[in-house]
């Protein structure tokens, strides 16, 4: 397993977001926070810039483009790209750092921690009601088919319910 970087050189961390390292330096001198060693956190960075570039400090006191019109200026399509950038570089640096996790591997852990469950449910039913006849004195195939209808129809039921409103329960 390779380390994770946390901190980045000027050069790297304007790689990451999509810019020159020259607007990097401008940022620097706006506000944007640089270590005493000249690297820049990254996480701290991106904060930085997602929550201090304002149009008006992305277009270098610009005016940003009229909204009634439905066009944009150049100085706001250049300020959208520089966030949709931003966007992108704390995307990839969450999934750097594990924090992403991809849609369809999370519903094929679910779906096979589903299943699981409910093959051990079935099992449960198999083993409990030979145990259960015997206790009671009852027929074994009476108890059996009892449990094993009522199982199922708990797990229907189960299977009907929202995996949210199971978590909201809790």
């Amino acid at each position: 397993m390779t380390k994770l970087n946390t901190v980045e050189t000027k050069t790297e961390f304007a790689t990451r977001v999509g810019l020159t390292k020259g607007r990097i330096s401008q940022l620097v001198a706006d506000g944007l926070p640089v270590r005493p060693d000249g690297t820049i956190a990254i996480a701290e960075g991106l904060a930085w810039m997602e929550s201090n570039l304002d149009p008006a400090r992305r277009n270098k006191g610009g005016t940003s483009a009229p909204t009634t019109t439905g066009t944009l200026s150049l100085s706001e399509a250049r300020r959208m790209y520089m966030v949709v950038q931003v966007q992108r570089a704390r995307l990839a640096y969450d999934k750097e750092r594990g924090q992403v996790i991809d849609a369809k591997e999370a519903a094929a852990a679910v779906f096979s921690r589903a299943k699981a469950e409910r093959d051990s449910h079935m099992a449960w039913v198999s083993r409990t009601a030979p145990l259960l006849a015997a206790e009671t004195g009852a027929d074994p195939q009476a108890t059996f088919a009892a449990l094993d209808r009522l199982m199922r129809e708990h797990l229907e039921h189960l299977s009907d319910t929202p995996v949210w409103s199971l978590r909201d329960a809790g």
